[in-house]
């Protein structure tokens, strides 16, 4: 919200964040062109780099038989398949999205990739799994679009197994953070304000790093990963 004062009126300006379904709408009218946002952004290598310094392929390597990943808002694909490029050892990921058209997309890139996902429609403020279901949750560019980003992330702890491990990726305050802002009516998390959220969720470890999209847009995002205490 911002204010101000002309004589004796005092202006305020607030931006509502847009509905669930308003963003359903939106991701499933742009879903046909996203493959072209995904090469301008370089998004599946993007994410290698912040996968790796959260060591998360790691952890995955030891759980036996196979780890669970659940990718909230998983759009098109491109953190889980950044995901499967740089683990070893079989996973069984999971994808939820409210755009049908986004899942639709998903599926067909992500098998094009040598996976076999397991996608649904759902919200990420409420999920349709039971208590400690994942080793892994994880979300890219999905809490800032969120009127209440912390009961999500709530939500994203509610599912995750003790030792577990959050890994998100937010829109960082920058001059491409504000286009995205003004088209997509998010927010810009600041590197202070996404560890107080993962603090207020009581998980421990956590680590950040700034994370570039391409040429195009820069260091326009950071990547937070945190741990569920066991």
């Amino acid at each position: 919200m911002t204010s101000g004062r002309i004589g004796s009126w005092e202006i305020m300006i607030s931006r509502r964040p847009l509905s669930t379904a308003d963003l359903a709408r939106r991701y499933d009218a742009v879903s046909g062109k996203w493959a072209r946002k995904v090469r301008r952004f370089q998004l599946d290598t993007a994410y290698q780099e912040p996968l790796l310094a959260s060591e998360v392929a790691v952890d995955l390597m030891h759980i036996k038989p196979h780890a669970q990943v659940l990718d909230c808002g998983v759009g098109n694909g491109s953190l889980s398949i950044a995901l499967d490029s740089i683990k070893t050892g079989p996973v069984d990921i999971h994808g939820i999205d409210t755009s049908v058209e986004m899942l639709l997309q998903a599926k067909l890139k992500m098998r094009h990739a040598g996976m076999d996902p397991h996608l649904q429609q759902a919200d990420v403020m409420s999920l349709p799994y039971d208590d400690q279901s994942f080793d892994v949750v994880m979300a890219a560019h999905v809490l800032e679009h969120l009127p209440n980003p912390q009961r999500a992330l709530a939500e994203m702890v509610r599912v995750l197994k003790p030792g577990g491990m959050v890994f998100l990726c937010m829109t960082r305050p920058s001059l491409f953070g504000a286009l995205v802002q003004f088209r997509w009516r998010t927010r810009a998390i600041t590197e202070q304000q996404g560890i107080a959220w993962l603090d207020a969720s009581r998980l421990v470890d956590v680590g950040s790093q700034p994370a570039r999209l391409g040429s195009f847009a820069g260091v326009a995002s950071t990547a937070f990963w945190a741990r569920r205490p066991i």
